[in-house]
């Protein structure tokens, strides 16, 4: 095990927990480009789909909820899973963190954020335009990464709090605005042609969601009385989203015209057009908070990933030098991690944007790296009933009818995407995003015959340990 300082202890309390994880969700940003995804499957039926898509996510969310009452560390769902299943069970873990940590970042972050400044106007389009966009993207997170989470949170309370203000007025006028084509035929399967469809568009919906929990958890070891914060904190953050991206795809569906959705896929920032019906000043706003929101995504992702690829390092696994294990002696920030990472995720985000433009290119990596996130908290739910009956804590129903209702949705899902995998671009992404997890699989055998000490002993560190440990 690698010998680092510790993060900072005690420095996060619940409402910068909550800030934390909602620029990760990053809301605005979320309506700009994801929304698409979700409505190039669910059509008219978005709104159902995102619904869906919130309530399948509380079943998931609660492993992490439960976790967190009992195991806080940086690690996350690394820790997790190793708590309960060992450090093999940990290592694997780690190679699928490690895999959709750094395909997510770059693709909605970086390819995101390029895609919709390119879209605003179609003159822009080429890698001339894009690619300096994707680079200051990554340079900027890593600089607030760098500094602090005091920094990165005030940064997005601010512009958080200002940007669901926005989303909510703008989508209230466009409500308004539409008067009689108001319809709760919106939440039904009226407007989508099968359940294959309501599966893909539920893999956008659900991602949406997907950060949350490890944005919160990877901040145990500096949270605030993390046992009472961190579970408050998630409840609060899919509540508050929740609300605010239903109420939005709502009146984005309403505003276009539910029967017309398909060409709300395809058209540049679609939601930047319906504001821009609005008024000019919302129009301009909606542009500002949006820009804000991807960056907001790519600090709290960039703070998350980096305590997580330091926890690996700290124990010694994936083959990471020991300095990615190392923090920062001024800012207590795992700095080293965090520059690796914006190394990594950036040289990625480049090929696909390459390859299949920043807006293809982005969906589809988020389509990839799905598979390795589903897998991650299926793992890490099988964990936790084997952990909480080790230390007598055990109740059948948070511990184990809940965890296993969130593994046969993630399950359903996968396999319905992988029985239908659609057309070119996006079937090659689910056979790439499938393929990680065998693949995973051969490299935790690897590193197990080479260093099996450290692969047995991973994913055990977390501030509840720590607290045990002599002085």
């Amino acid at each position: 095990m690698v010998e680092v300082d510790q993060l900072k202890r005690n420095s996060l309390g619940g409402f910068r927990l909550v800030w934390q994880a909602m620029g990760t969700l990053s809301v605005a940003a979320d309506a700009a480009y994801l929304l698409t995804g979700v409505v190039e499957y669910a059509l008219g039926a978005t709104p159902l789909a995102l619904l869906l898509g919130v309530f399948a996510y509380l079943f998931i969310m609660n492993t992490g909820y439960q976790f967190s009452k009992h195991v806080n560390s940086a690690g996350s769902y690394y820790t997790f899973a190793g708590k309960g299943l060992g450090g093999i069970a940990g290592t694997f873990q780690a190679w699928n963190m490690a895999f959709y940590g750094l395909i997510g970042y770059g693709s909605f972050g970086f390819l995101g954020l390029a895609a919709f400044i390119t879209l605003l106007d179609p003159a822009y389009k080429g890698i001339v335009f894009w690619l300096p966009v994707a680079f200051f993207a990554a340079l900027i997170s890593f600089i607030f990464t760098h500094r602090g989470m005091k920094v990165s949170t005030d940064y997005q309370i601010a512009g958080g709090v200002i940007e669901v203000a926005v989303l909510l007025i703008g989508s209230a006028l466009i409500i308004i605005h539409a008067g009689n084509l108001n319809t709760l035929a919106v939440f039904t399967t009226k407007y989508v042609s099968g359940a294959s469809q309501l599966l893909f568009a539920m893999i956008y919906s659900m991602i949406l969601y997907f950060g949350t929990t490890v944005s919160i958890t990877a901040m145990g070891e500096e949270a605030v009385s993390p046992q009472k914060t961190i579970k408050k904190a998630l409840i609060g953050t899919v509540i508050l989203s929740g609300i605010t991206l239903i109420i939005v795809s709502y009146a984005f569906t309403i505003g276009w015209g539910p029967s017309a959705m398909a060409s709300f896929a395809t058209s540049p920032d679609p939601g930047i057009i319906l504001f821009r019906k609005l008024n000019p000043v919302i129009y301009i706003l909606l542009i500002l908070v949006t820009v804000n929101s991807f960056m907001g995504y790519n600090i709290s992702v960039s703070n998350a990933d980096s305590r997580i690829f330091y926890s690996f390092a700290r124990d010694g696994i994936l083959f990471l030098p020991e300095s990615i294990g190392r923090i920062h002696k001024k800012y207590k920030t795992p700095s080293n991690a965090a520059l690796a990472i914006f190394a990594f995720s950036l040289v990625i985000a480049i090929i696909f944007g390459v390859l299949f433009g920043p807006v293809k290119g982005g969906l589809m990596m988020l389509l990839i790296n799905a598979y390795a996130a589903y897998v991650e908290h299926i793992i890490a739910s099988i964990s936790l009933p084997v952990m909480m009956r080790r230390i007598h804590k055990f109740k059948v129903i948070e511990h184990l009818i809940i965890p296993v209702i969130g593994i046969v949705i993630l399950v359903i899902i996968m396999a319905g995407t992988v029985i239908s995998p659609g057309k070119y671009p996006e079937n090659l992404a689910v056979y790439i995003g499938i393929s990680w997890i065998p693949i995973a699989g051969i490299l935790t055998f690897i590193e197990y015959k080479i260093h099996p000490d450290k692969v047995r002993n991973a994913a055990k560190m977390s501030i509840e340990e720590e607290a045990l440990e002599p002085k």
